[in-house]
């Protein structure tokens, strides 16, 4: 009888091992950024968001997926984006520490995110401690068992060759490409993952075997906060595109799961 091994991913094991510390905590992910998907509200939910940020945070984890679509050429980045990088510089010059995780939509994120904003750049992810707790913060793409497809891609578009390859498409039509992309597998899968069950399985397993206080991520645009009866947490974020959902962990309290458009922004009072 053949026994299956432990899942995880092969890039978890090292970022279990390098804990960043931490603060208040807030994190986004899946703004999709670009997309006409709800944009006037979005981005205008978001802009205040932003705003409500200084004084009351210590670090904007970016779960990934922020952009639809992120691609540094040597001489250009996407200019629709130049207003929303402001202002996270803004918040970096008060004091608010930046981490961004890359996305399977954040095809290429080399230097100008880190040296711009400035901003901590995770490709795969990585460990907060967050008054002496262990979170381990993921986009999510590639973290289940079955997510072979998402693993291969991820692996394709993160390869040298394929890298400069795209590189060698001008800018515009690399961005209508990328955004085509985008919108047929939206078309092609609208509704909720099959395996998301999956996500949390998983997740559950490493924080009971690595002894985590919880697991963060996004991707699967399906908000849920769990408690578990040991008292860690999974926490799939959601989205902001249509949720409007984050993620708030602050040091001795319970982690929460916020819906902005009920909720407001608590950090901002506290409560």
């Amino acid at each position: 009888m053949s026994i299956t091994a432990p899942w995880i991913p092969p890039w978890i094991p090292d970022i279990l091992s390098s804990p960043q510390p931490a603060g208040r905590t807030l994190f986004l992910s899946d703004l999709h950024l670009g997309t006409a998907w709800e944009r006037l509200s979005r981005d205008r939910d978001l802009e205040a968001l932003l705003h409500s940020l200084p004084g009351n945070l210590d670090d904007l984890v970016l779960g990934g997926d922020i952009f639809e679509f992120w691609w540094e050429w040597t001489h250009a980045v996407p200019r629709a984006h130049l207003p929303f990088l402001l202002t996270l510089r803004d918040l970096a010059r008060e004091g608010i520490r930046i981490h961004f995780i890359a996305g399977n939509h954040d095809f290429k994120v080399g230097d100008f995110l880190r040296d711009f904003l400035p901003a901590q750049v995770h490709p795969d992810g990585f460990r907060m401690e967050i008054g002496g707790q262990a979170w381990l913060m993921v986009h999510g793409d590639g973290m289940a068992r079955s997510d072979r497809a998402d693993r291969r891609i991820r692996r394709l578009l993160r390869s040298r060759w394929a890298q400069s390859l795209w590189n060698l498409v001008p800018a515009d039509l690399a961005y209508r490409v990328a955004g085509g992309v985008g919108k047929a597998s939206r078309v092609a899968n609208p509704g909720p993952a099959p395996n998301i069950e999956e996500y949390r399985a998983d997740a559950v397993r490493w924080i009971l075997e690595h002894g985590l206080s919880g697991v963060v991520h996004g991707h699967t645009h399906r908000p849920l906060l769990e408690r578990l009866p040991t008292g860690q947490h999974y926490i799939n974020n959601g989205d902001w595109v249509i949720h409007r959902s984050a993620v708030w962990i602050r040091p001795d309290e319970p982690a929460r799961l916020i819906d902005c458009r009920q909720e407001g922004h608590p950090w901002a009072s506290n409560t």
